[in-house]
């Protein structure tokens, strides 16, 4: 015996367009992208299925670009280190969990997003004050974080926002992506959130 959400999902799962997903506000693959394009619907994706779809399928320039934001904060993290030695400022040994905490909050997904968004913000002035007033190391461990955060942002920008275009452009994609729970839409009129 079924009950009604299983069988949905069995159904979903076995759709091959978007007319056949039971519940989908839209009759069509065209009527969905018209309603992204106008801003009245928008897809949401999930980020580790991003990531995996990135991963395989995105454009060598963009996994150059995001290779490129990860290395970035491996060198960061190596050099305070060598600098901290170097210098005898153990203080800068701190930069490596600074931007572990920093790379776990900065993800899009994160319930703490909108904070973590502010204190990215903040992070900037800080980083200022301290350098006026003369704290040299506390700025570098602030920008640290703020160096952190910002990749993590930039590096799920070009993941998501990629993912998200290819599932506009190839309806096989989305309907797969769908029924996976890789991907949702809301209705940004009445914040309805549709998934399978």
């Amino acid at each position: 015996m079924t009950n009604a959400k299983s069988a949905h999902r069995t159904r979903t799962l076995e759709a091959e367009s978007v007319a056949e997903i039971v519940g989908f506000p839209f009759e069509n693959f065209e009527q969905l992208q018209a309603a992204v394009a106008i801003s009245s619907f928008n897809i949401g994706v999930e980020p580790l299925a991003a990531a995996e779809w990135s991963g395989r399928l995105n454009s060598k320039a963009k996994k150059i670009i995001i290779a490129a934001l990860s290395l970035l904060l491996v060198v960061a993290a190596a050099a305070s280190i060598i600098v901290a030695l170097g210098t005898r400022e153990y203080w800068l040994l701190l930069a490596p969990p600074i931007q572990a905490a920093a790379f776990y909050v900065s993800q899009p997904a994160s319930p703490i997003r909108k904070w973590v968004t502010i204190g990215g913000v903040i992070s900037l002035a800080a980083f200022v004050d301290l350098l006026l007033n003369g704290f040299v190391i506390a700025a570098a461990l602030v920008t640290y974080a703020g160096l952190t955060f910002a990749a993590v942002r930039a590096a799920s920008y070009v993941t998501n926002s990629s993912f998200r275009k290819a599932l506009l452009k190839d309806e096989a994609l989305f309907v797969a992506a769908y029924a996976a729970g890789a991907c949702t839409i809301r209705n940004n009129r009445t914040d309805r959130v549709y998934s399978a």
